[in-house]
């Protein structure tokens, strides 16, 4: 869980970073995020695995403590922020609904950490030296 936490953190870094270089470069795009939220697929039983290794429900399913939507309804987010005319760079979207994990689809707020402009650079430039592609290659 704490992979997959630092994973979906990374998305909303590079999301952020992508945004400020397009507004620096002047390019028509915009870059944000969307969420699902607690959508019911077969991600956390099948886990890291992918349905390859036998697995279990984690501990905190057998519960129903937290809220769960359909699928269809978790797609939501990703459309509204394909399609709405209020997008704006950098925006991030999901549910509105209990705990933001379920409900209707709309505009959700960026964890602080995801706000960090030096970090999200460093996420950015880190990526570049891993990838060996740089911005500087692509903008030219």
């Amino acid at each position: 869980m704490m992979s997959y936490g630092q994973s979906k953190l990374a998305d909303l870094m590079f999301t952020q970073q992508l945004a400020a270089v397009a507004a620096e470069y002047h390019w028509d795009l915009l870059s944000v995020a969307p969420h699902p939220g607690s959508t019911r697929t077969n991600l956390q039983t099948a886990g890291a695995s992918l349905g390859k290794d036998k697995t279990s429900r984690p501990w905190f399913a057998r519960f129903d403590i937290v809220p769960t939507q359909e699928v269809e309804q978790g797609a939501e987010p990703r459309l509204y922020a394909a399609t709405s005319p209020e997008v704006t760079a950098g925006d991030y979207f999901g549910p509105t609904g209990r705990m933001g994990l379920v409900g209707p689809a709309g505009k959700t707020r960026l964890t602080r950490r995801a706000l960090d402009d030096a970090a999200n650079a460093r996420l950015w430039t880190e990526s570049e030296r891993l990838t060996g592609v740089t911005l500087a290659e692509c903008a030219s």
